[in-house]
């Protein structure tokens, strides 16, 4: 019995260690390959900014095609209500003009 709870101590022992010596050597890598990650991503920096007029004129053209239409159907319901103030408002502008002025 207590040599299987000493052989279950000495693999953890290992895998501790065996983990260890991964996690320095990963960081090791990770020091090493940091200035090509940086390039990397200095170019996918410098790729999105010369993408972005695409970006820009395909959205304008999205909105144009899409946000036009979508802005005359949710408009058309509320046209009367518009005309009806509109038309009341022309009304109470004109003023009242008496044929005959007032002594």
């Amino acid at each position: 019995m207590f040599e299987l709870l000493a052989l279950g101590f000495a693999a953890f022992v290992i895998f501790a260690v065996v983990s260890a010596l991964l996690g320095v050597a990963a960081l090791v890598f990770w020091v090493v390959l940091l200035p090509f990650r940086l390039l990397g991503f200095a170019f996918k920096a410098l790729g999105a900014l010369l993408f972005l007029p695409v970006l820009l004129i395909g959205g304008l053209v999205i909105a144009v095609l899409v946000g036009i239409p979508l802005l005359f159907v949710a408009l058309l319901p509320a046209l009367p209500i518009a005309l009806l103030v509109a038309a009341i408002w022309w009304l109470t502008r004109r003023g009242f003009h008496p044929a005959a002025p007032v002594r």
